[in-house]
Formats: C-alpha cells, sequence, structure tokens
C-alpha cells in the first residue's frame, strides 16, 4: 500500500509540473532544470518516508507472527521451540537497530533491553498461564508494565516531541493485553479465538509502527 502511494504521488507531482511547463512554456535552462531537480527530491522524500514506515510496519507485524509460533511451540513442547525464540529474538534486535539508526547506539541498547524484558515476561506469563498460576501471570504483567510499558513510553517521548507518552503508553498496554489473550486462548485450546486476537494485534501493531514512523518523519524533515 505505501509504495503504492509512493508512486502515485510521484505521477501527481510529474503531471502537475507538466500542467505548469505547458502554461508557462516550459521554461529554458536553469529553470527547467531546478523545477526537474525539486521533483526528483520531492519524489525521493515520499519514497523514504514510505519506506521507513513499510519496514517498521513489516517488523511490527512479524514481531507479533513470531511471538504466536515462539510462545505456542514452547507450550506445546515443539522441536522447533528454541529456534522460534531465537526468530523471535532476532526481529527484537532488528526492531532495536530500526530505532538505533534514528537516534543512536545508545537509544538502540535501550530499546533493545526493555524490549528483550517483554519477550522474556511473556514467557513467564505463558508458564503461569500453563499451570494455572493466575498470581505468577499478574506478577509477569506487572513487571512489563512497569520496566517495558512505561519506561519505553516515556522514552520514545522524551526522544521525539511528536510522540505522546499517553498516547504510547496506552498503545503498548493494548499491545501487551492482545499477546497475554493470544498465550490464554493458546492454552485454553480455543485456537479460533487466538487467531482472530492474533488478526487484532497485527492490526494494532501496524497502526502503532505507522505512527511512530510519522513521528519520525516529522522530527527529521531533511533526512525524509
Amino acid at each position: 500500500m505505501d509504495s503504492h502511494v509512493s508512486k502515485t504521488s510521484g505521477i501527481v507531482i510529474g503531471v502537475a509540473l507538466l500542467i505548469i511547463g505547458l502554461v508557462g512554456g516550459y521554461g529554458i535552462g536553469k529553470s527547467a532544470h531546478k523545477d526537474n531537480s525539486r521533483t526528483k527530491d520531492s519524489v525521493s522524500a515520499i519514497s523514504k518516508a514510505a519506506d521507513l514506515r513499510a519496514n517498521l510496519v513489516a517488523m511490527g507485524v512479524e514481531h507479533m507472527q513470531l511471538t504466536d509460533q515462539a510462545v505456542d511451540a514452547a507450550l506445546d513442547g515443539s522441536p522447533n521451540a528454541d529456534a522460534s525464540a531465537a526468530q523471535l529474538y532476532k526481529n527484537g534486535t532488528d526492531l532495536g537497530a530500526a530505532v538505533g539508526s534514528i537516534y543512536g547506539k545508545d537509544a538502540e541498547k535501550t530499546f533493545n533491553s526493555v524490549w528483550k524484558l517483554h519477550l522474556d515476561e511473556f514467557v513467564k506469563y505463558a508458564v503461569a498461564s500453563k499451570s494455572g498460576d493466575d498470581a505468577g501471570k499478574q506478577m509477569a504483567l506487572s513487571t512489563i508494565d512497569s520496566q517495558y510499558t512505561k519506561p519505553l513510553a516515556q522514552y520514545l517521548a522524551k526522544a521525539n516531541p511528536n510522540l505522546p507518552e499517553k498516547t504510547l503508553e496506552t498503545a503498548l498496554g493494548d499491545h501487551v493485553t492482545m499477546t497475554a489473550r493470544m498465550i490464554d486462548d493458546h492454552v485454553a485450546g480455543n485456537y479460533s479465538a487466538e487467531t482472530s486476537e492474533l488478526d487484532m494485534a497485527n492490526t494494532h501493531i501496524a497502526g502503532l509502527m505507522s505512527t511512530l514512523a510519522d513521528g519520525i518523519v516529522k522530527q527529521y524533515p531533511a533526512k525524509f
């Protein structure tokens, strides 16, 4: 979808400039070259912004897919459980690298630490859910809230003034709730509900990542 928007926007810009050229006799020399340069710059900027959004959205949706696969494999004792977990953690460091490419290595390190914590706590949540340990489930969720949801929302809002902290905290909290429901559905053997929850979680995190991308583009217009 983003690629289509990029191509369509480029065509619109080109047509607009063509009409202007017909009315004004196209112009000559440096004037024509200047218009052409501006067109290329505009198309390039649209493409870069679209690429950032597409990459973050893809990694976000991949995170949900891999989380579901890794947790299911672990709960079911599947032989590919370790491999699934490794893919999940790699997706996390890929997201961290994307954050680091914008905000630097310290930001990447901070993101990786917080992101890994919420993955580890969801493993604990899954184990507690399987054993019927409600206290263990609540402890995992409380840890995620205090050491992932709130700190990450604060950190991103501080790094980018275009990202309201409360909005981020709510969105990250919803992400946690959806993931917990997926786990509980699988433990209960309610696989249809698990699939439906995963679909909603995919849509939700795609929106969250798109919001992050838009905030970054707005913060650094010279880069995009």
